[in-house]
């Protein structure tokens, strides 16, 4: 085994050592990549060594083995792992465990790999935050240059577990607390449509130069949990993160939809306001042909003078030319006056603008919507709460893929055995390479001496 270490050294040496004695100026763009592929490659050849040392040490614990009821079934089975140094093709041991049943490979599970996976945690980690962000087969061709199918990257979203923000250790303290509430509609591939909502909260708008920033947002999304669960997620963030004696009031931004005003019953001091996109468009469009009329609409609701705008509503009733447009009219009229305090609240209290569409855009129909595709339900809840979870400032980590299938633990002595050869490997393994040992000076002679000696490669 030793020898092995030895000779893969010297191989990954002697071609960086050729790399650069060549009698040309290498460019930074070939160091990066043609050493990087070396490298990568004399790493696998040690993660292979080293498999093969641990999968030895546990076949021969024969003692061990027994008192756990495993014995072996085969011998060289093959199996691939796709790793950020790229493809690992290795052999190891079959075995039965007679007290559970079942068969397994030890050094999978010593090691951390699950049956059947051909794609390490670490990599399906960064696949995931690609695809987070664009396509399946894009992040595919980000991270493994396309090697990996568009069914493996949207398997490991489905396996995400843990996507929580830490809170804060100690709770902030704010007078406003602002949450914003909106949906996106995104096409399903059975060719309907689904809405997924979004609730956002910060502590208000903060100006950077002539843009506007919420500060401290942190959004809330999903698909198929209903209203109450998303406002109980919200009011445990809430509660969780801010210091609520300490806060005057909380402003619900939204269209009035109802499942928005469910935040009323969740959220104390919360106060319902109509957000100015939804009124605007809502005013524009009932005003089509009556355009003279949108000003005295916007005064009557700024000066809360509800008799003044049904006034307008019977004027523009009566010069209504079809039923189509009446029942308009009369939507219109129902909308405004069930958010009467919603829109009127804006000429009492300074509740800010809201920018729900913004985030609505940012964090949801940028992946969801705005190209045309078709998910299905179960993953278009995955990467609605991964992109809410990335929208926070999240990272998926290989932690958050972790296996729930048990390890299996080496004893101190089988991994002693196991790692025997790297530890025995020293410098002075060099001496049996014939380039030490002919006394002929070269290049590569002087660079194995320093590593034999120094302990440095350059």
């Amino acid at each position: 085994m030793e020898d092995i270490i030895a000779g893969i050294c010297v191989n990954f040496i002697t071609e960086v050592i050729n790399f650069f004695s060549e009698s040309k100026a290498r460019s930074m763009v070939e160091m990066e990549t043609s050493l990087k592929q070396k490298a990568d490659q004399f790493i696998v050849e040690m993660i292979k060594v080293y498999f093969k040392g641990i999968d030895k040490a546990i076949e021969e614990d024969k003692a061990g083995r027994r008192k756990k009821g495993i014995v072996i079934e085969r011998k060289e089975d093959d199996r691939e792992v796709y790793t950020k140094f790229g493809y690992i093709e290795f052999n190891r041991t079959y075995y039965y465990d007679k007290r559970r049943e079942e068969y397994v490979y030890l050094l999978d599970k010593a090691v951390g790999l699950e049956g059947y996976e051909r794609v390490s945690r670490t990599v399906s980690a960064e696949l995931i935050g690609h695809a987070a962000e664009t396509s399946y087969g894009e992040s595919s061709r980000h991270v493994c240059d396309g090697e990996i199918s568009r069914q493996t990257v949207m398997n490991k979203i489905r396996r995400i577990k843990g996507l929580e923000m830490e809170m804060p250790k100690e709770k902030r303290k704010v007078k406003v607390l602002h949450i914003e509430a909106d949906e996106d509609h995104v096409s399903l591939q059975d060719g309907s449509s689904a809405i997924v909502p979004l609730i956002s909260i910060h502590e208000g708008i903060e100006r950077k130069g002539k843009r506007g920033q919420c500060k401290n947002i942190h959004h809330i999304s999903s698909y198929g949990k209903g209203s109450e669960e998303l406002w109980l997620e919200a009011a445990e963030w809430i509660y969780g993160t801010y210091d609520i004696e300490s806060i005057e009031r909380i402003y619900i931004h939204g269209d009035g939809a109802s499942w928005i005003k469910e935040g009323l019953n969740w959220v104390s001091k919360a106060k319902m306001v109509l957000d100015r996109y939804h009124l605007n468009r809502a005013v524009i469009e009932v005003t089509g042909r009556h355009q003279e009329l949108r000003k005295e609409i916007y005064l009557a609701m700024k000066d809360g003078d509800k008799e003044k705008f049904k006034q307008i509503i019977r004027v523009m009733l009566r010069e209504s030319q079809s039923d189509r447009e009446r029942e308009r009219i009369k939507n219109f009229r129902r909308y405004i006056l069930n958010n009467w305090e919603a829109i009127t609240i804006y000429g009492e209290e300074e509740c800010e603008g809201s920018c729900t569409e913004g985030h609505v855009s940012h964090v949801l129909s940028s992946r969801l919507s705005s190209r045309p595709m078709g998910w299905s339900r179960k993953g278009l809840k995955d990467m609605a709460e991964l992109r809410a979870y990335y929208c926070n400032g999240g990272r998926v980590e290989a932690r958050h893929l972790e296996s729930e299938e048990e390890p299996y633990k080496l004893s101190r002595k089988v991994l002693g055995k196991a790692t025997r050869a790297f530890r025995d490997f020293g410098m002075e393994k060099l001496n049996n390479i014939v380039l030490l040992r002919n006394g002929k000076v070269t290049p590569l002679f002087r660079h194995l001496k320093n590593i034999q000696y120094d302990g440095y490669l350059f």
